[in-house]
């Protein structure tokens, strides 16, 4: 059973490098004509599923009657693994790009292609540079293209959700976006932080009803962030999907 797992993880891997570097390729060709294509979204969500499938992992999606499909949102989930990545570009419907940490835009073909489907970097270090990311967030959304963002800014090592960043709020508050809270269960099993061998599974993703800030002030964030990851943690099951 456990060699079966090391090859299985060995096939995945490089499949996993064969579909990025392929998928990098054509989103760059479709980036040069529109980032936010359907174009690039297809490109997106065949790389993730790609990698979904061959790893075993179904994505069981809830709470899709609270979205609106032409309206646009900012998506904020709780982070235990890399697959929330995956399960989050199978799940959400329509356009949707990631607030993604700036040490991924360092990876050669990998990083051209996240740049030209409109994945915006952030340098938490630098809160000039993290401020031009939110004003370029609020410009592709205005584009209509959603945003998706981990407010815990990294992942958690323990069952538990830490605490929220502001970021995504703020910039929230600065459009009256309105904000999804998501909820993410069992991507902690199929891929455990440290580990790197992946496990078949099932991951869920639920859809919380948006949180309105049509009527909020940049006075409101703390608020907002408590009431945002309350609702986050009210229906986390940490143990979903364990066996």
């Amino acid at each position: 059973m456990i060699l079966f797992r090391w090859v299985h993880t060995l096939l995945l891997y490089t499949i996993t490098l064969v579909d990025t570097l392929v998928c990098s390729i054509l989103a760059i060709i479709g980036g040069v004509f529109n980032p936010y294509s359907a174009f690039n979204n297809g490109v997106i969500r065949i790389w993730a599923r790609i990698i979904l499938w061959v790893s075993g992992v179904r994505v069981e999606v809830r709470g899709l009657e609270n979205l609106d499909r032409d309206a646009v949102y900012i998506f904020t989930a709780n982070h235990k693994s890399a697959y929330d990545i995956l399960a989050m570009v199978a799940a959400i419907p329509g356009t949707a790009r990631f607030i993604a940490k700036k040490e991924l835009f360092r990876i050669p073909v990998f990083s051209r292609g996240m740049k030209m489907s409109g994945m915006l970097p952030i340098d938490r270090g630098n809160s000039t540079e993290a401020r031009r990311t939110l004003d370029q967030a609020v410009q592709s959304i205005r584009d209509g293209c959603s945003v998706i963002i981990f407010p815990e800014g990294t992942r958690s090592k323990d069952d538990t959700i830490r605490p929220f960043k502001k970021g995504g709020f703020v910039l929230a508050l600065k459009g009256h976006i309105p904000i999804v809270p998501t909820v993410i269960e069992g991507s902690g099993y199929v891929f455990p932080d440290n580990s790197h061998v992946v496990r078949p599974g099932v991951i869920r993703v639920t859809f919380l009803p948006p949180v309105d800030t049509t009527d909020k002030t940049p006075e409101d964030r703390h608020t907002l962030i408590r009431d945002v990851r309350e609702q986050i943690v009210s229906h986390f099951d940490a143990t979903f999907n364990r066996p």
